[in-house]
């Protein structure tokens, strides 16, 4: 009887050592295996969201429009200068207008009519000018500083030569005794426009008659555009929000960087070898899709102490983030 039992224990241990161990299977979700940073390049306030987190994306795609820095007209005048194009990095002038007081006449009370009432000028009065020449010139001009003997007056209308010498008089009819002095003719100050920045629009241009509130130009703002093509797995700002140069806006997870990862014990983590082919099955399809799978890293330790595998579908399997899935080891 003993020699019976001795032989049937036999027979069963060597049954267990030849039968094939099963398959282990874990619950596991996909994941990004890495991501695609997208920064903001230039200042701006964001005023259009163009993708969702869980979009696709192709590389180019917008994800999100900023609203630049708006410049605009101080004053009414013509553009004479623009120092930039559309998509040019500017640090200075950018623009300067020529305003509507095209000149500016420094006078004196000399050559004035000998009377004190034609040496006595006053700020705010108008004037009328014409060339010394042969009196071809014209202009009209109110006079805005007076020091003494000496005033300064601005054309508001007319047409004179940078720095030609001209007559002053009370009169239209250019009278002699209305004669208030002599002076020369100068351009009036421009006025400059700073900027520091990416152009992103040219409003006007060289020659362009502007007014007062007129917008001239816009600075940074512009399209953020998907660097790869990829799952757009998370967006960090909201419309309205301001965001800072190289502020982080956005995370791709590029094509083919979606895996499935699980979690194990460390007995288990000793399972799985980077390489290793695994079978993966989509835990909520009804139809239960399966593919094959590849371990791409094994036993990385998780913060909670827990071992993460990580596997990668087969090419051509394209999985969205947080999706839930079985993965099934081979019988060995």
């Amino acid at each position: 009887m003993l020699k019976k039992l001795t032989a049937l224990l036999a027979a069963l241990m060597a049954l267990a050592i030849c039968a094939p161990a099963l398959a282990e299977v874990y619950e596991g979700a996909t994941a990004a295996l890495s991501t695609q940073v997208v920064v903001a390049d230039v200042p701006g306030l964001v005023q259009g969201i163009d993708a969702a987190v869980g979009d696709h994306v192709d590389a180019g795609d917008s994800l999100l429009s900023l609203k630049g820095e708006r410049i605009y007209a101080a004053q009414d005048g013509t553009v004479s200068l623009v120092n930039a194009h559309a998509g040019d990095a500017i640090d200075g002038t950018l623009m300067e207008i020529a305003p509507l007081e095209r000149y500016t006449i420094h006078c004196t009370v000399d050559k004035a009519y000998q009377s004190a009432e034609s040496t006595l000028v006053h700020s705010g009065e108008t004037l009328y000018v014409r060339c010394t020449a042969d009196g071809t010139h014209r202009a009209v001009g109110v006079v805005t500083q007076v020091d003494g003997g000496e005033y300064l007056v601005v054309t508001v209308g007319g047409e004179l030569y940078m720095g030609e010498t001209v007559y002053l008089y009370r009169d239209a009819a250019f009278t002699t005794s209305q004669r208030v002095g002599i002076g020369t003719a100068v351009a009036s100050d421009t006025h400059g426009y700073e900027a520091s920045g990416t152009v992103t629009r040219l409003a006007v241009g060289e020659g362009d008659a502007v007014e007062r509130g007129q917008l001239l130009c816009e600075i940074n703002g512009g399209e953020i555009a998907a660097p790869v093509c990829g799952i757009l797995a998370s967006l960090g700002v909201r419309k309205g929000d301001g965001v800072e140069e190289g502020q982080v806006l956005a995370e791709i997870v590029p094509d083919g960087q979606v895996c499935v990862e699980i979690e194990v014990s460390e007995t288990d983590a000793a399972r799985f070898k980077t390489g290793q082919r695994v079978t993966l099955t989509l835990t909520r399809d009804p139809d239960e899709t399966t593919f094959d799978g590849t371990v791409v890293e094994s036993a990385w330790v998780a913060e909670d102490g827990a071992y993460t595998v990580r596997i990668l579908p087969e090419a051509g399997v394209a999985l969205p983030l947080g999706l839930s899935v079985t993965v099934r080891t081979a019988e060995e």
